[in-house]
Order: structure tokens, then C-alpha cells, then sequence
């Protein structure tokens, strides 16, 4: 099952994977809270749960929430610039769109019922704010549950601190229940240490168990760890390891009463590793966030810990609960398939001890070398069978790429190799369809380049200028995708002058596609074939350059040269089936279904259209999506399923507003698809065509996928449909107390015409077809309102 197809309406809550314990309290209180109040920050130590604790909360209230619950992990970022695009990301949007990130974010959420969950702000905690403040504001249906070490400090925001576990008291009355509430700190150690070291909680150790926990305060990961230390030694060892090591750590460092428990608990269990495993740590804060095998060895290896045996010290540090290890998916096979990571404290920890190391600068030069050499394999597989692949591996490395990005472009010294990470990871931005990141990325390279060009450390004009050229020019690129012509034109003018005949021809390319955007389609036309023609010449050295292809095909089709556009794709497609190449082959495909279609060999071009859809899934490629959908939408219209092509056609025109490229491919491409809605119209009764093409609004892609290929669209439950304004919902209500609309427009001082036009709309927003149908809807919401 690929990425996309598990997305769904519901949010993207993690399962957990161990028993929640506890936390009752905090349950019930932050449920109420969310009830009456918009934004809800659970704040408290590191280690205190509070991740968990919001997860679990998100996972109870999401059917609460027309629009789901959905998570954001802020944990591996560290460019605040980038909050939107992560937050973005989460939500699936696409990264396409030109503008303000913020501004995207807040016009798709404001009309959406949804519960957003901002996890471990403390680090941007004032771009947090604002952002919650702008999205408050614009998303009057949004909620926001965050965590954090300190509060957002918002108006309207209400804190609720997460204390410790509660632990009995050591020395007095009963042992409680291992369930109740008082003692769920001793529940958590005995659920743990029996998961990991088969231990049962007796009336003999719990006395033990219990003044553990009272000397770890309670602290979740601070109990987590001491579990796992009953597979070398027993309760009563641990306890009187920990006196020792709370007496002996219990002012070092932390300054503030909340970090000494902690801290406490984390260096205790850094004592009982081995030098080795201590090494090992320390090198792998490194990473900000998950990494696999193959990077750890690259990465962590050196004097102190030989590169033969990190596996094994790291398999220790696993069994230790200092890193966590994610299995790959089952059949996928070996361990190059899973992934590790850190948590944030332990990280943090492991950062403290990794700067009075004395290869602490090294190590950042190692991380950025080994991504850089990922990204260089990544580009030299891209005209080949393994590009699919190698994307989707770099994909799984983004927040790395970043790190060694923000290292290289910011460390004196290294910006020659920061130009050169950038130039190497073009490709895949391209491919992905990651344009805001790719943008954001090439105006700090150029900024750098630009440095270098006046004579910076690193190197000279001469070194630095052919570079900086070809910066510019992809930039063009990014920019006119995003509909920025004239500064793409500007970006594109130095390469257009360049001795560099693949440069030029770089340049020209993005001069057609400027034309095609523009509706200048001769224009569009004639550049492309020069840039297809200096490619030939010179050799196809990436995948933009063969992009020429089915660019040009799609040009000769916008005007009508329908043969001429089907030869092009056919030979297009023959260099792709000969190198294995997918991304650019996809689009040929695209371009000879779309010829196919065309010259009414329906048949065909469907199986194109879908081949070329299935690429475009596994790569995630919005815009490739949206286009095959496109094309696939007259398809149900000619089987004669309207309902189809009109949900088809709801699902398209979201994506469009959500990639914020309603011209892209220009005027005539935009005509063309006009036509597919003109049909629908005249085959379909108007409430039933609105009503369909709603219900294709509220698809998720996912969904939108399945029915191009044939499958029935799945029931949208009715919490899901898009809402009713305040006036409807009072319509809807009368309704369903039996009122005609002539006494509904009495009840509410209003003409009978204006009632008739609500009902209307709400039949056409709920998908439904008849005013006993919103009779129906209206008994089924709780407590006798109306679902909102």
C-alpha cells in the first residue's frame, strides 16, 4: 500500500504501541478545556508524557472533529522558517504553491473542523504563537492542542501542566490497587519491566517497585529506563543505584528545580552504559531526528568505536531504551529497513556530552558528507530504473538534508559544499514536487554564492559563477511552476547568455514553459523545440531536460496538431521504457494518453493515464496527480457514469486551489478542462451534478485515485460533509421538526423564496436529494442539535 493510499480523512494519529497508563485526571480536565476554550498547551518536564498524554487526547476527540485530528511533529526541525511547510506537510498539502506558506495554511483551514496537535514547541516557541494566532483567527472551527515546556503565551490560550505520575507513598497504609490512580507510576514501571524483562509485580517487591518510583518523582521516561535495568540486575540493586546517583547528581548542571529530576534519571542511566554505548550516543545526537544503519556507521564511526562494532553497540543502546528502533515494513527485509531514532531529552543529552568531545566539529562535517553523498548516488540514478527509489529514500531523509544544509550554507568554510548539497538535491525537489522548499533553499545558496563571487573564503568568481548561473536558472524554473513569470524571466537572463551549451538550453526550456503559461503557445512551441534540439546535441544529462518531451507534446496538442503531439509522446516514451527512468516517463505517458484521448482511442489512453498515475502515487507528485486526474475525468462521462466524472471533476478543483496554480499550463489547457464540467451540465440534472461535484470536494486524494481507477467511492459519513452556515443549520433544524418552508420562513422572519434557496443549498452540501433526506440528517445529530 503506498504512502498516499494511507492517508486518511481522520488525521494521521501514530497507533500506539504500549499500554497507556493513567492519566485520568488529565484526560477529563483537558476535554474539558477543549470543549470551551480553542487553544490548549499541555506543559510540564521533558520526559513527563506529554506527547503521549496528547495523542492519546487527539486519538479520543478526533471523531469529534468533522475534519479529524492530525499531528504535527516539531521535534526534528530547527528552521523556524519551515514551521508552516512542516505543518503543511502534515496535513498533506502540496508544497507547489507561490506566496505565503502561512497564508496557504490558513485559507485551507478555514473552513475545516479540525483538531491540529503542535508537538514539543519549546524550541519555536515564538513562531508557534504566531502561527496559532494567525490560524485562530482565519479557522474559527480549528482547535489546537500543543505541548511544550513553557506556554505559547497567547491570547485566549490555557495551559495545563502535566505533573509526574502519582507514586503511594513509600512507607505508609496499603499497597493501592495496581490500577488505581494513586499508584500509576508503579503500574507504569511493572507494565514496562514485565513487557521487557518479564517481571511480575508481587506484595513482596512491591515495597521496592514503590519507593523506586517515588525516587525517580514519578517521571514517565525516568521509570521507562529503570525498567529496562531488570534485565542485568534486580529491584533492590536499582534502588540502591539510584540513591547514590540522585545524591550525587542531584544539583549538577540544571540551575531550575525541574531539570535536576531529570537530568538525575538521564545521566544515571548514561553511568550504566559502557564507554562504547556513552561514545555512541553522543555522536548520535547528531541526527535531528530518525536515521538508519547505513548513516549511523557512516556517521558515528571512528577512534573509540570501530565501525565492526556499532551494530552491536547500537543493538545495546536499543535494548536500553536510549534509542528506539522502527521496523521496516514486513517483506521489504533486512536492516537497512529500519530506523532509528532518539527522543528529544535523550538527544539533548547526548548534544551536552557530543560538545566536550573533541571531533564534535567533525562529526557535523561527516553528517553533511554522507547526505551529500545520498543526494549525489540520488542524481547519478535518475535517467535509470532506481530513481523511484532513491527519491523516496531521500524523502525519508529530509530533516537530515536540512541539517546538513543549514551546516554547510552557515559554516565558514563549508558554503562551497553548501552550493553543491543544493545543486545535487535539485532533482529530487523537482521530482517530489517540493518547490517552497526547494525556492527557500536556492535564495540562501544564492545568497552564498553570491559572497564567494566577491572574493568570500571558499572560492573565487570564476569558481563560483557557473554555479551560481545554474542556481539561478533551476530557480526560474521553480518560479514560473509557481506562476512567477517575470521572475523567472529575470533569474533565467545570466544562463541565457551562458558559453555553456546545457545551461542555455536549460534556460530556454523554462522560456516555453513561461510561454505556455502565458497562453503563447507558437511561442511555447519554438522555444521548446530549440531546447529539445540543443539537448540532443549535447545529450540528455537530467531529468528536466528530457521533461522537454512531453512539454512539447503537450504544446502541439493545445493546438490541435494531434498526431504530431501523439508521435512525439510515443518516441518520449520509448526513451524512458529504454532507461528505466519513471519520473519523466510518467509525464510521457500522461502526454500520450492525453494525444490518445484526443483521437478517440479512449481504451488506450486510459491505460496510460492510470500507468502514469500509479508512478505519480509512489512518488507522491501532487501536481502529476492532479494532471492524470484531469485527464481521466471524461472517462466515466463517456461509460456514462455522470456522478463519477462529476466527483472526479470536485476532486480536481480542489487540488488546483490547494497547489495554488489555477493557471498553470495557461488558458488553453484551462479551456480544455472547462470542457469535461461544460458535458456534465448538459447530462446531469443541476442539484444532482452540484451535489456530486461537493462530494468530490470532500476526497481525500487517496480516495480520488481509487475512483479513477474504477473503484466505488466510499461512503462519506455525514459528520464529514462540508457544514452548514448558522442560518442553514436553523433551516435544517425546522426541518426536521416537520415545518414547511413556508412556516420555517414565518419562524425566522424571512421571505419563502430565501428558505427554498437554503434548502437547496443544503441538499447540494450534504450530498443529499430530497427535503425528507434533511429531515433524516437532522434526527440523527446528539442531544437534538444540529451536527454541525
Amino acid at each position: 500500500m503506498t504512502a498516499l493510499a494511507e492517508r486518511t480523512r481522520g488525521g494521521n494519529l501514530p497507533a500506539e504501541v504500549t499500554r497507556f497508563v493513567g492519566r485520568r485526571a488529565e484526560l477529563a480536565e483537558a476535554r474539558r478545556v477543549l470543549a470551551r476554550s480553542r487553544l490548549l498547551t499541555l506543559t510540564g518536564v521533558g520526559g513527563v508524557g506529554k506527547t503521549r498524554l496528547a495523542v492519546r487526547l487527539a486519538a479520543d476527540l478526533h471523531r469529534s472533529f468533522a475534519d479529524g485530528a492530525w499531528l504535527v511533529e516539531l521535534s526534528a526541525l530547527r528552521e523556524p522558517q519551515l514551521l508552516p511547510r512542516t505543518v503543511a506537510d502534515a496535513l498533506h498539502l502540496p508544497g507547489q504553491s507561490a506566496g505565503s506558506q502561512v497564508e496557504r495554511l490558513a485559507d485551507h483551514l478555514s473552513d475545516k473542523e479540525l483538531l491540529l496537535v503542535l508537538d514539543t514547541c519549546e524550541h519555536l516557541i515564538e513562531d508557534c504563537a504566531r502561527l496559532a494566532e494567525v490560524l485562530l483567527r482565519t479557522a474559527p472551527r480549528l482547535r489546537i492542542l500543543a505541548t511544550s515546556r513553557e506556554p505559547l503565551d497567547v491570547m485566549g490560550e490555557h495551559n495545563l501542566v502535566i505533573p509526574p505520575l502519582p507514586v503511594p507513598c513509600p512507607d505508609g497504609g496499603p499497597a493501592p490497587d495496581g490500577d488505581a490512580e494513586e499508584g500509576d507510576a508503579v503500574t507504569l514501571f511493572a507494565d514496562r519491566a514485565e513487557a521487557m524483562a518479564g517481571f511480575v509485580l508481587t506484595p513482596e517487591n512491591r515495597p521496592a517497585v514503590t519507593r523506586l518510583c517515588h525516587r525517580l518523582d514519578g517521571i514517565p521516561l525516568a521509570i521507562e529506563l529503570a525498567a529496562v535495568r531488570l534485565r542485568s540486575m534486580s529491584v533492590e540493586r536499582l534502588l540502591a543505584r539510584v540513591d547514590d546517583r540522585f545524591r550525587l547528581l542531584g544539583t549538577a548542571r540544571a540551575a531550575q528545580d525541574r531539570h535536576r529530576t531529570l537530568r538525575a534519571a538521564i545521566e544515571w542511566s548514561h553511568e550504566l552504559c559502557t564507554p562504547e554505548e556513552r561514545l555512541l550516543w553522543a555522536r548520535l545526537s547528531v541526527f535531528p531526528g530518525d536515521f538508519d544503519l547505513a548513516a549511523a556507521e557512516a556517521v558515528c564511526a571512528g577512534p573509540g568505536l570501530d565501525a565492526m562494532e556499532l551494530l552491536d553497540v547500537l543493538g545495546r543502546l536499543v535494548e536500553k531504551s536510549i534509542v528506539l528502533c522502527e521496523r521496516g515494513a514486513a517483506g521489504n527485509g533486512g536492516p537497512a529497513d529500519d530506523r532509528y531514532r532518539m527522543l528529544d531529552t535523550i538527544r539533548e543529552y547526548g548534544a551536552e556530552r557530543l560538545a566536550e568531545l573533541p571531533d564534535a566539529v567533525d562529526l557535523r562535517r561527516r553528517h553533511r558528507d554522507h547526505y551529500l553523498d545520498l543526494a549525489e548516488q540520488s542524481r547519478a540514478a535518475a535517467l535509470y530504473g532506481d530513481q523511484v527509489g532513491w527519491l523516496t529514500r531521500l524523502r525519508a531523509e529530509n530533516a537530515n538534508l536540512r541539517v546538513a544544509l543549514e551546516y554547510s550554507l552557515s559554516e565558514p568554510g563549508e558554503q562551497a559544499a553548501g552550493l553543491h548539497l543544493t545543486m545535487a538535491l535539485q532533482h529530487y525537489w523537482m521530482c517530489l514536487g517540493l518547490f517552497g522548499e526547494a525556492r527557500r533553499w536556492h535564495e540562501r545558496a544564492r545568497e552564498v554564492a553570491a559572497v564567494l563571487a566577491e572574493g568570500g573564503p571558499g572560492a573565487g568568481p570564476e569558481a563560483v559563477w557557473p554555479e551560481a548561473a545554474r542556481l539561478d536558472c533551476f530557480a526560474a524554473m521553480i518560479a514560473v511552476q509557481q506562476g512567477e513569470a517575470e521572475q523567472a524571466r529575470t533569474l533565467v537572463a545570466a544562463a541565457l547568455d551562458s558559453a555553456d551549451p546545457d545551461l542555455r538550453a536549460h534556460a530556454v526550456h523554462v522560456l516555453g514553459l513561461i510561454a505556455l503559461f502565458e497562453g503563447d503557445l507558437p511561442g511555447a512551441q519554438r522555444r521548446l523545440e530549440e531546447a529539445r534540439a540543443a539537448f540532443d546535441a549535447h545529450g540528455y544529462r537530467d531529468p528536466l531536460a528530457l521533461l522537454t518531451g512531453p512539454h512539447l507534446s503537450t504544446v502541439l496538442l493545445l493546438q490541435s496538431k494531434d498526431d504530431e503531439a501523439l508521435a512525439l509522446a510515443e518516441e518520449t516514451v520509448r526513451r524512458g521504457q529504454a532507461t528505466g527512468e519513471q519520473w519523466n516517463h510518467s509525464f510521457a505517458l500522461y502526454a500520450r494518453g492525453a494525444a490518445l484521448w484526443w483521437l478517440n482511442r479512449h481504451r488506450e489512453a486510459v491505460a496510460d493515464l492510470r500507468a502514469c498515475l500509479k508512478i505519480k502515487e509512489r512518488l507522491g507528485d501532487q501536481l502529476g496527480i492532479t494532471l492524470a486526474l484531469d485527464l481521466l475525468t471524461p472517462d466515466p462521462v463517456v461509460r456514462g457514469d455522470h456522478e463519477q466524472a462529476a466527483m472526479l471533476l470536485g476532486a480536481t478543483e480542489r487540488m488546483w486551489r490547494a497547489l495554488g496554480a489555477s493557471l498553470q499550463y495557461g488558458p488553453h489547457y484551462m479551456e480544455r478542462r472547462a470542457m469535461s464540467e461544460k458535458a456534465l451540465r448538459k447530462r446531469m440534472p443541476e442539484d444532482r451534478f452540484l451535489a456530486a461535484k461537493r462530494r468530490g470536494t470532500e476526497m481525500s486524494i487517496a480516495e480520488a485515485i481509487a475512483l479513477a481507477r474504477g473503484a466505488a467511492p466510499a461512503p462519506i459519513p455525514r459528520h464529514a460533509r462540508e457544514p452548514l452556515n448558522l442560518r442553514e443549520r436553523q433551516v435544517a433544524a425546522l426541518a426536521g421538526e416537520g415545518l414547511s418552508n413556508r412556516a420555517i420562513a414565518d419562524r425566522l422572519g424571512l421571505g419563502k423564496r430565501t428558505v427554498d434557496a437554503h434548502v437547496a443549498h443544503i441538499l447540494a452540501k450534504l450530498g443529499l436529494s430530497s427535503r425528507a433526506e434533511i429531515v433524516a440528517w437532522a434526527s440523527e445529530s446528539p442531544d437534538g442539535s444540529v451536527p454541525r
